[in-house]
């Protein structure tokens, strides 16, 4: 397996599990954060978002990477634009949380990812 297919897989997977928690169990998450549930819809939304796109795109894209180079640059603008929307929110500090960790570190893993993408991107 090649970094490329692996970075694909990371974030294919780690998508789906965060998408997951953020579509079906927004209430869930947001408890954990210590958020209020004033507007639950944009972590539905969001959740909707990684399942498809980060998560299914990207292990679609993960059987292929050179065949598929087309999906593999939706899946990294995805995750670059979702990860500056997330750094924006967190420096302007746009949440109800009071758990910041469960912001911070889901930041710092989704920069990760995203410049991984951008590292091992097929030529």
């Amino acid at each position: 397996m090649s970094k490329t297919q692996l970075t694909l897989k990371i974030c294919g997977y780690s998508s789906l599990v965060m998408g997951g928690i953020f579509f079906f169990k927004p209430y869930f998450y947001a408890s954990l954060e210590g958020a209020n549930f004033e507007n639950i819809a944009w972590l539905r939304n969001l959740g909707a978002a990684l399942i498809s796109v980060n998560g299914i795109g990207a292990l679609l894209a993960a059987s292929d990477p050179l065949k598929e180079k087309k999906l593999y640059d939706v899946v990294l603008l995805a995750s670059c634009l979702e990860t500056i929307a997330l750094s924006w929110s967190t420096y302007s500090w746009e949440f109800s949380a009071t758990v910041h960790e469960l912001i911070i570190i889901p930041l710092i893993l989704a920069g990760l990812v995203s410049v991984l993408l951008l590292i091992f991107r097929p030529k």
